[in-house]
């Protein structure tokens, strides 16, 4: 999860209008955890402290060190955010973008794990990436079992249509 954070990182000031850019302005192609639809592009990460991540992303460091995370210990819990760039405004000036989140167990069994909205306002600045006003926050309890879950978000721009699917891996142990 590092090299994510450290990818996230460097698009921070990057994101354009034709997907994922690297440095270079080079495209990134899609990965699990990140895709993109034209000009829209939506990345999934893991923390293990929401508030501290959002106080952080708001912070005025440029570019901010965001604490994420891949793991979690029995007792503990996880919350999968959203990231985004190039929703499209309505008639009125505004995006409407939504998601719905599942949890998927190690033995595949899916659950619905809530949904909201990633953004309904005024689109971001060109170029610049946006943390989505929901999330979804999960605690794993001693009779949950350990093992390989998957959060999956589908995202959807419902002003131009564009839906995303992005996954993240969580490792559960004891």
């Amino acid at each position: 999860m590092k090299w994510c954070l450290t990818l996230l990182v460097a698009l921070l000031p990057l994101a354009a209008h034709s997907a994922w850019i690297d440095s270079t302005g080079k495209p990134i192609p899609d990965t699990e955890n990140m895709r993109s639809a034209g000009d829209f592009g939506v990345q999934i990460l893991l923390t293990a402290d929401e508030e501290q991540f959002r106080q952080t992303w708001n912070s005025s460091k440029t570019p901010p060190k965001l604490s994420t995370t891949n793991t979690v210990r029995l007792g503990g819990s996880v919350s999968a955010l959203l990231i985004f760039h190039g929703c499209s405004p309505n008639s009125g000036g505004v995006c409407d973008v939504a998601s719905e989140f599942i949890l998927e167990a190690p033995d595949g069994t899916k659950t619905p794990a809530g949904d909201g909205p990633v953004w309904s306002g005024k689109p971001m600045q060109q170029r610049l990436l946006q943390l989505g006003l929901t999330s979804m926050t999960v605690g794993f309890d001693k009779t949950d079992p350990t093992g390989d879950y998957k959060i999956i978000a589908n995202i959807k721009d419902k002003v131009s249509g564009r839906a995303l699917s992005v996954v993240t891996r969580l490792k559960v142990t004891k």
